[in-house]
C-alpha cells in the first residue's frame, strides 16, 4: 500500500475530527495508508510548514478562516510554496458564504476576502496543485452536508492521484531553434538560418518546480536508469552504447578505421584497443541488447512481408545506429528466430548473446580483480563513475541539489551493474 503525509488545517475542532476520520477512509479506498497531523492555528500550522522543508506533506487540507483577526489561511499557503513544503493543497473554506466571517476580520476585510479568494489563492501556490473548494453550508441539514462533504473529499483524492504522477519528472524534449549557416570566407553572402532541434531535459523533484536544462552527457543513463523498474540493472557498457559522448541525432558514426567495430565504439569515447577480449565482448552485448529486441520484431514483420512504411524507416533507423554492428545483430535474428516450427532461442548466439546473464560479477563493487587479487573497475565503470559525478555536479550547480543528494543515495553499484533503489517507492515520469 502507497503511503500519503497530510496535514490538516482547522480550527473548528468537530470539523477537524471529521476531516481526519474521512480523509483517512476516502485514501485508505485509493490504495493509500494515510500518515496525518493537524493544526488547528495559522501560527502552529506555518511552523510545521517550515519545518517539513526536508519531508514535505503529500496533501495539505487548509481552512481559510482560523480565527486569527489579521492572518489566514492564505499566509499558510504562502509559507507552504516558500520553503516547497506540500506537493498538492486543497484550499477547503466556507469563507464565501460563511457571515460569521465579518465577526472575526471585521466586515471590510471579510468581504475583500470574498472577492480576491480565488485570485491571491492562486496567485500563492502554482495552480496546477492547488484546489479551491467550498465547504457545505451550515444551512443545510447535517445528513445533507456529510454527503455534499464526503463527494468533495472524493474528488480532491482523484485529483491527488493524476497531479502526484508530476511530482517527479526527468523526461527528454525537443526544443526547435534556428541555427546560423557560415558563410564562406571573403564573401559577402546574405546570413542563412536553418531550423534544426536540440534535446533538452524537463526536470522535477519533489515539490520544485518544472525546469529544463541542455541535454549532458549522462543524462540519458540517468533517464534509463529512472525509468526501469527497481530489479532491473544496467551494466556500464550498457550506460556508454546508450549515452555515448557523440550526438547521434546528427545521424551515423563515421567508419574510416580498418576495424570499423573500434571505430564504432572510440567515436563514442570508449578506450576500446585498452580492453580485453572479454571486455570488448560485454561491450558488442550490451550495444545489442539496447536496440536487438525491436530490430528483431521488424526483421520478422520484413521476413513474413508485412512491414509497412513507418516501420521501414524505424528498420533503417536502427540500422543506422548500429553501425557497423549491424552484421552481429543480423547474425543473431538468424540464429534465435524459430526454424521449421521449433523456437532457436536455445542455441548460443556467442558474440551477438544478448541476455545479461553472466555479465554481473559478484565482487564487492568493481568489475573485476586487479593484479594484486583486489577488486578494480574497468575502464566502462571509470567512465560511468565520473559521468555520474558530473551529472550530479551539473544538478547542483542549476539549483537541484536535492535530486543530486537522491541520486547519491540510490544510485547504486552491487558488482558490476548500477541500479536505482529508493527507499521509499517513487514514480517517475519519464
Amino acid at each position: 500500500m502507497k503511503s500519503v503525509r497530510i496535514l490538516i488545517v482547522e480550527d473548528a475542532p468537530a470539523m477537524l475530527a471529521a476531516l481526519g476520520e474521512s480523509y483517512r477512509a476516502i485514501f485508505a479506498a485509493h490504495g493509500y495508508e494515510s500518515a496525518i497531523e493537524q493544526a488547528s492555528t495559522v501560527e502552529d500550522a506555518r511552523r510545521l510548514a517550515k519545518a517539513a522543508k526536508s519531508n514535505p506533506y503529500d496533501f495539505v487540507s487548509l481552512d481559510v478562516n482560523l480565527g486569527d483577526t489579521i492572518l489566514t489561511g492564505l499566509d499558510v499557503l504562502e509559507t507552504l510554496k516558500r520553503f516547497h513544503s506540500a506537493w498538492m493543497v486543497a484550499l477547503l473554506t466556507g469563507v464565501e458564504t460563511d457571515a460569521t466571517v465579518d465577526e472575526t476580520m471585521g466586515k471590510s476585510k471579510a468581504e475583500k476576502l470574498r472577492k480576491q479568494l480565488r485570485r491571491d489563492a492562486y496567485a500563492r501556490f502554482p495552480a496546477e496543485r492547488l484546489q479551491v473548494v467550498e465547504k457545505p453550508s451550515s444551512r443545510i441539514p447535517a445528513t445533507e452536508s456529510q454527503r455534499l462533504l464526503a463527494n468533495r473529499l472524493e474528488q480532491i483524492a482523484l485529483v491527488y492521484e493524476e497531479v502526484g504522477r508530476l511530482r517527479y519528472v526527468f523526461r527528454p524534449i525537443e526544443v526547435a531553434s534556428l541555427e546560423r549557416v557560415k558563410a564562406p570566407k571573403g564573401t559577402k553572402a546574405k546570413r542563412k538560418f536553418l531550423p534544426t532541434t536540440a534535446t533538452h531535459w524537463q526536470i522535477r523533484f519533489n515539490c520544485g518546480e518544472i525546469r529544463t536544462l541542455p541535454d549532458m552527457a549522462g543524462f540519458r543513463t540517468l533517464h534509463y536508469l529512472l525509468s526501469r523498474d527497481a530489479d532491473q540493472s544496467v551494466t556500464p557498457e550498457e550506460a556508454l552504447v546508450n549515452d555515448p559522448k557523440i550526438d547521434k541525432t546528427k545521424g551515423e558514426v563515421p567508419v574510416t578505421s580498418a576495424d570499423p567495430v573500434a571505430a564504432f565504439f572510440e567515436a563514442q569515447g570508449i578506450p576500446w584497443k585498452g580492453l580485453t577480449s572479454g571486455e570488448q565482448q560485454k561491450l558488442i552485448r550490451a550495444a545489442l541488447s539496447l536496440k536487438f529486441e525491436r530490430y528483431g520484431e521488424l526483421r520478422g514483420y520484413q521476413d513474413e512481408d508485412d512491414l509497412a512504411p513507418s516501420e521501414e524507416d524505424d528498420l533503417a533507423r536502427i540500422l543506422r545506429e548500429l553501425g557497423p554492428l549491424a552484421d552481429a545483430a543480423e547474425t543473431a535474428y538468424q540464429r534465435m528466430k524459430p526454424q521449421d516450427g521449433q523456437d532457436a532461442r536455445s542455441e548460443a548466439v556467442e558474440t551477438a548473446m544478448l541476455h545479461q546473464d553472466g555479465l554481473h560479477v559478484d565482487s564487492g563493487n568493481y568489475d573485476r580483480l586487479g593484479t594484486s587479487r583486489r577488486g578494480e573497475d574497468s575502464p566502462a565503470a571509470q567512465i560511468f563513475r565520473a559521468r555520474m559525478k558530473r551529472v550530479k555536479d551539473y544538478l547542483r550547480e542549476n539549483g537541484f541539489a536535492d535530486f543530486a543528494e537522491h541520486i547519491e543515495g540510490y544510485v547504486q553499484s552491487t558488482g558490476a551493474s548500477w541500479s536505482y533503489n529508493p527507499q521509499r517507492r517513487i514514480e517517475w515520469t519519464t
